[in-house]
């Protein structure tokens, strides 16, 4: 049977299950630390649907760019998000 399709606030929890210990990492051991427990959490005995993974982490990633157009005072907080992801995309390293 397939494991139930979480909602909106279950899914985001995983992301930040996810989040919580990679961003916590303060050394490429921490980060390793961290990408084993996800790897484990996405292959282990009780892996998750990748599908669920992915929505937390759009989920999140939605609440913290409209929380920082909010910051920023924008009017339209999609427009800004928008303009944001659009901006800072080329400049990720290759």
């Amino acid at each position: 049977m397939p494991e139930p399709f979480p909602n909106a606030t279950q899914a985001t929890r995983l992301a930040i299950e996810f989040l919580t210990p990679y961003v916590a990492a303060d050394s490429n051991g921490k980060w390793e630390e961290a990408a084993s427990y996800i790897a484990e959490r996405l292959t282990g005995p009780d892996a998750l649907e990748p599908i669920h993974v992915i929505r937390g982490q759009l989920y999140l990633n939605e609440l913290l760019l409209l929380s920082l157009a909010k910051a920023n005072s924008a009017e339209d907080l999609r427009a800004w998000a928008g303009e944001w992801l659009r901006t800072h995309s080329p400049r990720l390293p290759e």
